[in-house]
């Protein structure tokens, strides 16, 4: 199994907007370097500029299937790539897209080079779109769940263990999102068959990040052992 993965979304929480998002990004850099999993920070379009600075992969939370050239207040993938970001959170519960409109944003940024994390609220949803979508990662999360520290892992294990079935039998990652709020979490995830987490305000909300960031690590090095028994 490949290092497991932790993309953290920023969403657009006060806590990680403008210099404490940069500031976020380079306290997840410096306690993960060394560890035996992978990371990605999801910042706010207007602090995308960080890509250029750390040491991380950075992705933008949406994008728009949309060239450079017309197109007031939309995100290109031309843009994206300019600022040096890797790729881009597509479909999130909270910036929905009709599925055609999906699928013709992530070959757009697959044209610029750039990775694409769909997310999807259902099993079934997640399956669509693994095989027609084609991104690197497929994440789940039930709507229900978000926001609530109800891991999904926990609350819903069986969406987790069919979910990853069901989209890693197209050769597309697995991740699991909703609730997850604990080193525990997160190894339970990837116990159950996800390749690592999407997670928001557990480690943007914390009063202690660097305690957070380091349990994370821990569970998610504790699930790939459990999961290679």
């Amino acid at each position: 199994m490949k290092k497991p993965l932790i993309v953290v979304n920023f969403k657009s929480y006060k806590e990680a907007t403008g210099k404490k998002a940069f500031e976020l990004a380079r306290k997840i850099c410096e306690l993960t370097k060394n560890t035996k999993t992978q990371w990605i920070v999801c910042p706010q379009f207007v602090d995308l500029f960080m890509a250029k600075y750390v040491d991380i992969p950075v992705f933008s939370q949406h994008t728009d299937a949309l060239e450079p050239g017309r197109g007031t207040g939309y995100v290109t993938p031309f843009a994206l790539k300019t600022w040096k970001a890797k790729g881009s959170i597509l479909n999130h519960s909270e910036h929905r897209l009709k599925f055609n409109e999906l699928k013709k944003t992530a070959e757009l940024l697959k044209k610029y080079g750039l990775k694409v994390i769909a997310c999807a609220n259902s099993v079934r949803e997640a399956s669509r779109i693994a095989k027609e979508v084609k991104p690197d990662y497929v994440a789940i999360e039930p709507p229900e769940l978000i926001g609530t520290g109800i891991p999904v892992s926990e609350a819903k294990p069986e969406v987790v263990e069919k979910g990853a079935k069901a989209v890693k039998r197209h050769g597309v990652g697995f991740l699991c999102g909703a609730g997850i709020s604990s080193g525990k979490d997160v190894q339970r995830a990837i116990e159950l068959g996800a390749d690592g987490v999407l997670v928001a305000s557990a480690i943007v909300k914390a009063k202690s990040k660097a305690k957070i960031i380091k349990e994370f690590v821990k569970g998610a090095e504790n699930g790939v052992r459990g999961s290679c028994r």
